[in-house]
């Protein structure tokens, strides 16, 4: 009788070797992706490795020209070593409204930017950018998000 119920019991939950523990595959872990606000001109960030993380400026001036960096260094390259991957980014102003949208920034490189629009009447302040990466190669997504004052 004893064996009879421990022989029920085993086939009825089994053993937790019994059970395959699934990992996501290397493709399909998380995506990391970093945004930054640099005042560094586009013609400066081309010379630096894409390799090399974009230093964040903390505090911009509207007179300044900015410019929004994406970084995606995990995502997974196409057969030519391009990253098949975009950003949208959207730029917050300190009351929470939203300040400007850049769209499909490219990260064929595993980086892209966009021109980064202030106007002297813009409102100083803590501003937020939210930068959504979707990498089309691996079908897998990232948002990141980083903070910045304007004065």
């Amino acid at each position: 009788m004893v064996h009879t119920l421990l022989l029920i019991g085993v086939l009825a939950f089994g053993s937790a070797q019994d059970v395959p523990v699934r990992k996501l595959s290397a493709e399909r872990e998380v995506l990391r992706a970093v945004v930054a606000i640099t005042t560094m001109p586009p013609g400066e960030l081309d010379k630096i490795p894409v390799t090399k993380e974009i230093e964040h400026d903390s505090e911009v001036s509207r007179s300044e020209l900015v410019m929004v960096v994406v970084m995606a260094p995990g995502c997974k390259a196409n057969a030519q070593g391009e990253c098949e991957a975009a950003a949208d980014v959207v730029i917050y102003k300190p009351d929470g409204s939203v300040h400007s949208e850049l769209k499909n920034i490219s990260l064929k490189s595993h980086r892209g930017s966009a021109i980064l629009r202030l106007a002297s009447d813009d409102v100083t302040g803590v501003y937020k950018a939210v930068a959504t990466v979707r990498d089309l190669q691996a079908t897998r997504f990232s948002k990141t998000e980083r903070l910045f004052g304007v004065k």
